[in-house]
């Protein structure tokens, strides 16, 4: 196993110091911040997908997609409810006909579409609806909504990992929505061919190979498919590097979890101390990995400063100001407590309150991920996950300071 991970380290330093070399580190989509809102993902996606652009691939782009659609709805789950599987069947078959018969060839692609329901995020002609989530939470009926005012179309809901919907978004009826894409996978795979097809189009080829960096980013992969194709050969070099390939795999979220433990969580700790706050961490809250940061200030106003792992594999690590309450049994109680107070109230107002996260009241994203690179620098005293949890304490307090102000 030793010999495996020194193979695995000796790769990975290669291509660092090749992406140095090149630049290929440089990244627009993320020096722009662009990354993390779903309208600029949307954007791109539905610019790739316009047979009109000025891109000199026509249509092409879009033909790969709609094949990406029909083979990934060759292999969805089958609906319990007859009626709803026959309806699913009848759009299914005529998304083929338009195919067949090159329909969509002069379609319009449009973003941000407002219907009776609310604003779509991307519509392709009547043909297909995709609801973008990267990050945002599902809204009560959304997919729902949409169905009532497309009740003939395609209705895709894409994530970066190509979970299923929220039953509040779909009012528990799975008819509501029809395939469930990723950009782990499905949109990543469409991209790499619509790469290939773009070999005599040298600014639009770096356009699409910059945005799958970014979304292999996003979604925890190697940007270059050398290094995986690389590991996976030292792997099979012989069977005892596969068996310790696989016990490496099983143990990856025990890992994680000590290196948060022994690391993180204490080098969170110090750097609470630095800004006179003091740390908790709830075994409650052990899912999300949640660290509350308060003073007497913030308890005097049932406010607390906090940093949260949306799910045990580290995805996106948010901060923000939440309510003061220690578990969610309370939270009705604590919003109550916080109401009768005027600290942040103002602009709490302004940002608004998430339904389905009622216990934050402002939010930002640090990372969509901690992926290896940035663990292991946790081991460091320079830690960039540090420093950068170090600025946005500053930047919460900083609030408080200019509200008093």
């Amino acid at each position: 196993m030793n010999e495996l991970l020194k193979q695995v380290s000796l790769i990975c330093e290669k291509y660092d110091k090749i992406a140095e070399i090149t630049g290929e580190d440089f990244n627009i989509f993320q020096t722009l911040n662009l990354q993390y809102t779903e309208w600029s993902h949307s954007k791109i996606i539905a610019e790739f997908l316009n047979p009109k652009g000025l891109r000199g691939v026509k249509d092409e782009f879009l033909k790969l997609f709609l094949d990406k659609i029909v083979e990934v709805s060759s292999n969805i789950e089958k609906l319990e409810d007859e009626e709803a599987q026959k309806n699913r069947d009848d759009r299914i078959q005529k998304l083929k006909d338009y195919i067949q018969n090159q329909e969509f060839k002069s379609e319009r692609v449009e973003t941000e579409k407002t219907t009776n329901s609310g604003r779509v995020d991307i519509v392709i002609g009547k043909q297909i609806v995709i609801e973008n989530k990267i990050y945002a939470e599902d809204q009560n009926e959304q997919l729902a909504r949409y169905r009532k005012d497309y009740p003939e179309a395609i209705i895709i809901y894409l994530t970066l990992d190509g979970r299923e919907p929220q039953a509040y978004s779909t009012s528990g009826d799975k008819n509501s929505y029809d395939i469930l894409l990723s950009y782990k996978d499905d949109i990543i795979d469409w991209l790499e061919q619509c790469l290939e097809k773009s070999v005599n189009f040298s600014y639009l080829r770096e356009t699409i190979a910059q945005y799958l960096n970014l979304l292999k980013f996003l979604t925890g992969q190697s940007r270059r498919k050398e290094i995986s194709d690389e590991i996976i050969q030292a792997i099979m070099e012989s069977p005892k590097n596969v068996e310790s390939a696989f016990a490496i795999a099983d143990k990856a979220d025990k890992i994680k979890e000590q290196i948060i433990f022994e690391k993180f969580i204490p080098a969170m700790r110090e750097l609470a101390k630095t800004h006179g706050l003091e740390l908790s961490f709830n075994e409650y809250f052990h899912k999300w990995w949640k660290i509350s940061l308060v003073n007497k200030e913030l308890q005097d106003n049932c406010i607390r400063i906090c940093f949260e792992f949306e799910d045990s594999r580290l995805r996106k690590f948010i901060y923000g100001f939440a309510i003061g309450a220690e578990v969610h049994d309370i939270q009705e109680k604590a919003q109550e407590t916080y109401d009768e107070k005027n600290l942040l109230r103002d602009y709490i107002k302004a940002m608004g309150k998430n339904k389905q996260r009622p216990y934050w009241f402002h939010r930002k994203e640090l990372y969509p991920v901690l992926d290896g690179k940035l663990l292991a620098g946790l081991f460091s005293e320079e830690s960039e996950v540090i420093k950068n949890c170090g600025k946005k304490i500053e930047e919460l307090l900083d609030m408080i300071k200019d509200f008093e102000g």
